[in-house]
Parts: C-alpha cells; sequence; structure tokens
C-alpha cells in the first residue's frame, strides 16, 4: 500500500477508534452517531480510492467560506445545547468534541488538518475513558494506540518524503523510496506500538488513577431492590425471584474451591409483624468504631464464648450500584473493611452506609457462625430477658390456628432446641416450593400457605416459622438478605443475583445467641452448563478481575505491589545466599575429608580422579575453544566469517612455522602450499583443503557456510595431531 493512503487510512481509523469509545460509553445521542458514522465512511472511501461523485464535496471542503460556516453552525448547536438540551456543560462538550471530529474528517488538506485531527481524537479518547469503568474499552484503547503509532510514523515519513529534494531521493531506505509499505516496515511499526502499550501499562501502575475530575460521569440511579427497606410486604421477595441482574460478587480467599455449595448473605433483619408486611424498631444507628485503617468492628470477638463460633469466613465483596445503603456480609460479622468515611449498624447488627453509594463498592467482611451449645440442646427451659421477651415474642391477633398446629406438633418435645427441630422438618416435609403461590391478595397469608395452599416461596416459610416459633414461648426473627448458590469456577467466587434474594430464621438462645435456620426446601439446581452459560460466565470472572486489577488500583496497591516485589526479591536473594553458603560448606567438607585421606597414605586414591577430571575439562576447552565461535556462523555477518576463516589461515602458518618451515610475509597461500609439499609431505593434502577454503572466503564474493568453516577447523585439529605426531 503506498504511503499516502495509508497515511489517510490511518486517520481515518484513529477518528474512528475515539468516536467509537463515546458511542459505547452512551454520551451521544442516536442521530449524532448516525451522522457522523455516515461521513466517516464516506472520508474512508474517498481515502481508498472511490471518487465517484465527488467533485462537489471535495470542492466545498476546500472552502474557507464553508469551513467557517460549518465551524459557527457547531458554535451555535453548542449553545443551544448548553442552554436547552442536555443543560450541562460535560455532555454539551462532548457532543460538540464529535461535532468537531466529523467537520475535521470532511476538511482533511493540509497537514495542520491532520495535527488538528489528532488533536481533537485524543480528547475524545480522554473524555471516554473519564466516563466508563467497562472492560470494552480495552480493545477501543488499543485500536487507538496502534492507530496512533502508525499515523504519527506515517505523518513524519510522507513529511520526510515531500520535503527531499530529487537529488536526495537517492539517498534515503529503499522502503521510502519505493513509497509503499514493505513487511519490515510494518512489523517494525507493530513493534513500536506493542512497546508503546507496555509503556502505557508501566506508567498506569506507577501513576494510579484517580477517580475524582471534571470528566468524572455520575452513574445515576442504582438497581432497585426489595426486601431491604424499613418494611417488606409479603410477596415482594418473590417477584424478583426471575430478575438476572448481578447485585454482587462474592469472594472467599480462605476457603476452597468446592468448599461450600451456599452462601447466605445477610441484609436486614425484621421483628414486627402485623399479619401481611414485617417492619422494624431498629430505626436508631450506631457508628462502628474504627479498630485499624478502613476497618469497623461490628461487635466484640468476647462477646460471646468462642466454644460455639465457627472459624472466621472472610470475605471480598464486590457490590454493585443499589437503590439501598445496606451493606451484605455472611452472619455474623465481626469486622468490616474498605473505603468507607464511616459505617452504622442497626439494632439488630445490619450494616449501612450513610446513604446509597453512586459507584460499586468493594470491601472485605470477616464474620464468624453461631452453633447452638450442647447444654442449651438438653436445657428443658431457658431463662431469657426480658428485652428479648417483649421485642421477640410479638404476634398478630389472627394466629390461634397456627398456635393450634404448633402445639399439636411439638407436645411431645421436651426442650425448646427439640420444638425447634420439629417445627423445621414440618416446614421442610410438608410443603411444597413455588413461585406460582400469590398470596397478595389474601387476608390470611400465612393461614393460606399453611392450611390451604400448603405452597409458597421463602416469605412463606420464614414467617410461618417465626411464628410457630414465637407460639410457644420461642424468640426469632426474620432476615432478608440473598442465598448465593450461583459458584464461578473461572473466577472463584460466588456470583448473586436478583433471582437469588431469600428470606430466612434466627433463633435466639441465651448462652448461643442468635442462630441460623432456614425452613425453605431446597430447589434442584442444573448441574450442567451450556456452552454460552460457560462464555458468560468466563466474562463475568474478567470483569471482576478487570475492576479489581484496573478500575480498583489505587496508591494503597501501588504500595502493595512495590512491598511484593520487595519482599520477593529479599526472599530470593536470602535463598541465593543460602544455596551459595551450603555449596561451600559442602565443597569445604570434601576438601577437608580429601584432604584428611590423603594425609592417611591414600592421596593417590583421591587426587588421581580430580587430576583426571580436570585434565578431561582442559582438554575439552582447548579441543573446543576454535569451534564454539563457528557454530552459528550462517546467523554471521560476512565481515565477521572473512575474520573467522583469515584467523584459522594465521593458526596454520604459525603450526607450519613451528615444523620449521621458513615464511615470509611476501609468501602468496600458493607458494605456501607447495613449501608445506616439499618440507612436509604428510599435511600436504590439509593445508591444501584449508589453502582452498581461505582463498574463496577471503578472495571470491560469496561467504563460507557454517559447514565449511567447521571443515576448516578439523583441518587444524589434523595439522596439530601430525605435529604431535612427527619428532
Amino acid at each position: 500500500m503506498p504511503f499516502e493512503r495509508a497515511f489517510g487510512l490511518s486517520a481515518v481509523v484513529l477518528a474512528t477508534a475515539a468516536f467509537t469509545g463515546l458511542v459505547f460509553a452512551r454520551s451521544i445521542p442516536s442521530w449524532l452517531a448516525v451522522v457522523i458514522t455516515m461521513v466517516t465512511l464516506f472520508v474512508f472511501l474517498r481515502v481508498m480510492g472511490w471518487h465517484i461523485r465527488t467533485k462537489l464535496t471535495e470542492g466545498l471542503s476546500s472552502s474557507p467560506t464553508f469551513l467557517n460556516g460549518l465551524l459557527i453552525s457547531a458554535f451555535l448547536l453548542f449553545l443551544f445545547d448548553l442552554t436547552l438540551y442536555s443543560r450541562e456543560l460535560l455532555p454539551a462538550g462532548v457532543h460538540f468534541l464529535v461535532i468537531l471530529l466529523g467537520i475535521k474528517l470532511l476538511t482533511l488538506h493540509e497537514r495542520r488538518d491532520y495535527r488538528q485531527l489528532y488533536a481533537i481524537c485524543l480528547m475524545a479518547i480522554l473524555a471516554s475513558a473519564a466516563m466508563t469503568r467497562a472492560v470494552w474499552f480495552v480493545p477501543i484503547f488499543i485500536l487507538y494506540l496502534l492507530a496512533a503509532v502508525w499515523t504519527l510514523l506515517l505523518y513524519h515519513l510522507t513529511s520526510k518524503v515531500a520535503a527531499a529534494p530529487a537529488t536526495a531521493i537517492c539517498m534515503l531506505p529503499p522502503s521510502l523510496r519505493s513509497g509503499r509499505i514493505t513487511s519490515r516496515f510494518f512489523w517494525l511499526t507493530n513493534g513500536v506500538a506493542v512497546a508503546a502499550f507496555t509503556l502505557t501499562l508501566l506508567i498506569f501502575f506507577l501513576l494510579p488513577r484517580l477517580s475524582v475530575g471534571i470528566l468524572q460521569k455520575p452513574h445515576g440511579e442504582g438497581l432497585k431492590t426489595t426486601g431491604f427497606s424499613e418494611q417488606v410486604d409479603l410477596g415482594m421477595i418473590g417477584s424478583v425471584k426471575e430478575d438476572p441482574q448481578i447485585v454482587m460478587r462474592v469472594e472467599l480467599p480462605d476457603q476452597p474451591a468446592a468448599g461450600r455449595d451456599r452462601l447466605y448473605m445477610r441484609g436486614l433483619a425484621y421483628d414486627r409483624y402485623n399479619g401481611r408486611s414485617w417492619s422494624t424498631d431498629s430505626r436508631h444507628h450506631r457508628a462502628l468504631a474504627l479498630v485499624a485503617d478502613g476497618t469497623f468492628a461490628v461487635r466484640s470477638s468476647g462477646a460471646r464464648p468462642t466454644l460455639n463460633l465457627s472459624p472466621p469466613l472472610h470475605q471480598d465483596i464486590l457490590l454493585e450500584v443499589l437503590d439501598t445503603s445496606v451493606l451484605f456480609a455472611a452472619p455474623f460479622a465481626e469486622y468490616i473493611s474498605g473505603e468507607f468515611s464511616g459505617v452504622e449498624a442497626d439494632g439488630m447488627t445490619g450494616l449501612h452506609l450513610s446513604y446509597p453509594s453512586s459507584t460499586r463498592i468493594r470491601y472485605s467482611v470477616t464474620s464468624r457462625e453461631r452453633a447452638i451449645t450442647n447444654e442449651e440442646q438438653v436445657a428443658t427451659a431457658l431463662e431469657y430477658a426480658d428485652p428479648i421477651l417483649n421485642r421477640y415474642l410479638q404476634l398478630p391477633e389472627e394466629s390461634g390456628r397456627l398456635a393450634e398446629l404448633t402445639r399439636q406438633l411439638t407436645v411431645q418435645s421436651a426442650t425448646p432446641y427439640e420444638k425447634t427441630s420439629v417445627i423445621l422438618q414440618h416446614l421442610l416435609s410438608n410443603y411444597r416450593y413455588s413461585l406460582d403461590a400469590d398470596t397478595t391478595a389474601s387476608t390470611h397469608p400465612i393461614d393460606d400457605f399453611l392450611f390451604t395452599r400448603k405452597t409458597g416461596y421463602c416469605e412463606h416459610y420464614a414467617t410461618a416459622m417465626v411464628l410457630m416459633l414465637r407460639s410457644v414461648g420461642i424468640p426469632a426473627r426474620l432476615v432478608t438478605g440473598f442465598l448465593a448458590t450461583e459458584w464461578n469456577d473461572f473466577g472463584s467466587y460466588f456470583t448473586v443475583r436478583q433471582r437469588d434474594a431469600h428470606a430466612w430464621v434466627e433463633v435466639y438462645f441465651p448462652h448461643s445467641g442468635w442462630v441460623t435456620m432456614d425452613p425453605t426446601p431446597a430447589v434442584e439446581s442444573i448441574s450442567s452448563l451450556s456452552m454460552w452459560e460457560t462464555l458468560v460466565r468466563i466474562g463475568e470472572s474478567f470483569r471482576l478481575h478487570w475492576d479489581r486489577v484496573v478500575i480498583r488500583y489505587s496508591a494503597q496497591d501501588q504500595l502493595a505491589v512495590v512491598r511484593s516485589i520487595r519482599e520477593s526479591s529479599d526472599s530470593a536473594r536470602d535463598a541465593v545466599s543460602q544455596w551459595v553458603r551450603a555449596l561451600g560448606a559442602t565443597v569445604v567438607q570434601m576438601m577437608q575429608n580429601w584432604i584428611g585421606r590423603a594425609q592417611a597414605g591414600s592421596a593417590v586414591i583421591f587426587w588421581l580422579p580430580l587430576l583426571a577430571l580436570s585434565m578431561g575439562l582442559a582438554y575439552f576447552m582447548f579441543m573446543m575453544r576454535d569451534r564454539w565461535h563457528y557454530r552459528r556462523a550462517d546467523g554471521c555477518p560476512a565481515a565477521r566469517k572473512h575474520q573467522q576463516i583469515v584467523h584459522l589461515y594465521r593458526k596454520m602458518l604459525d603450526i607450519a612455522a613451528r615444523r620449521g618451515i621458513q615464511i615470509r610475509p611476501s609468501t602468496t597461500p600458493k607458494e605456501f602450499a607447495e613449501l608445506v609439499g616439499r618440507h612436509w609431505t604428510e599435511a600436504e593434502p590439509t593445508a591444501v583443503k584449508l589453502t582452498s577454503l581461505y582463498c574463496r572466503g577471503r578472495f571470491s564474493g560469496s561467504s563460507l557456510s557454517s559447514e565449511e568453516l567447521n571443515l576448516a577447523v578439523d583441518q587444524i585439529s589434523v595439522l596439530q595431531r601430525l605435529m604431535r605426531a612427527t619428532p
């Protein structure tokens, strides 16, 4: 392809990459995107040689009056956009930038037009980078960087060729004299682009990205969630059971990949039920204490005996933008850390931010679950504090049938723990899970669930269990959150979606505390994944790593990387020094053993093998000293091969001189071969072969191959053997 055409094409590709970034960032209205797309296509066809019906457009595009009219129109559109359409500086500025891009594409004539186009494209790619965090920006940026390298190189080369006088054209490189892109130029330019991209990554990790600036784009309202407000109506969670939108991703760094098939992510707890909805009196929030840099203590680890606590469960959570200030964690959270100005907790240890976040949140939680102690499992009666009894035994007025059913189920149960187990097993065994059980229009939805429909979803099961436990004097409360069951094998994390919204029960025991129980029957999950689902999970895993490595990269991460590199280098240096010390100690011990045995009278037995090994190694190095320089002679320049054959010829002269053959500085190679024939008959064939190789390698137009150089080394070896064999 000619330089001029490649130069114009690279400019079009550069503009297309910058424009595509703004389109994918959803910062351009559809009509404007269509107009600029048509302009870009038209300019592309013109660059590739399409000249049909373009005389009018070329005349207009080169007219200063036409250009000034376009610029004035673009500025008027910008004022209209700023005052009446967008009414914001950033969107109006982006629209104005795109219009300028289209105008400049239509008026590319002079070198300064190309320079102005490059500046506009740079502004556009910077704007799209500031307004998006998605993974799709990576290929667009790589395309922009590749096009930028090609454009700048071609701009320089075409300027150099155009400015060179006719008498100096012959002095240019062959690729420039031909005026076309060669394969060497193609790969060299792409190599420069790769090096530029590598340098860009290095600069990015050396200078962490800041999340502030005039181009920072707000993310708008968060994902609508249900079941995490002060009141939850029965049926609210069931309404989102088919919504596949992702709410969060949860990594368990200390757990094996297949160590857990489900994970409860606790949100809010509720203590008041009026027959149709749950509510809470925990409107007062307390600020959590900051115990370390970015780490808040939810509860003291010494508040409960540690005998019934599970090992700590660490979670790294990436929470999407939601319309709630609730932070989710596995029960029960003890510590939470993240880039928070503050974290609050309600009266039932629900975690909150001061206000809903407008961006994704990444935070870490340490949780520990509780189990019922052995003493409370066999205790026939439990003593509850008055605040617990007053708060967690409330029942609606219409609960007579439910209380009678509970009494019949637990009449033979001797302990509160047995009563809890009986109620739990009854709900798990005698009712069917179904999303079609709509009880929003029922006057008594729980009675309909227990006695009529006998089908329902998590809210019905959890509400029924709480009310049944309260009817026999066992404090309980309802909890809403998410039940994560979708494990991503490619990223080693749980994907939590809207449809994973769930409700379960927490039962109170005086010494054990609140214990999690779930009366909802498990729903059979699909074991095998389709090809499309597999690709989707791979993409989700890549987006998670993109957010962690690129979007959330900060100064703290930079310091962690530097600290890790320094610690790794220290460990490597220590390992090498230990290996050297161990090797030295071994060698010293061997030498001491040899010296001791030599002093005992057996020196020959131990020193002779060492001497033989040394002599063998020395002989091997002596024999190979000439060969190893010529093993890769085919890749050497002709001048280096010339020096090698001259070196071998001089060695032959030295050997002949030691044999006693008188050689003068004026002796030619042919005369030298005749002297060897007269005074050293055994070496004449060898000298003739080596002389022939020398003459061809030095005086002919072609260079010797590696095989011929090795043959010359063999002739030197033959002469050395003849020298040693002759008295």
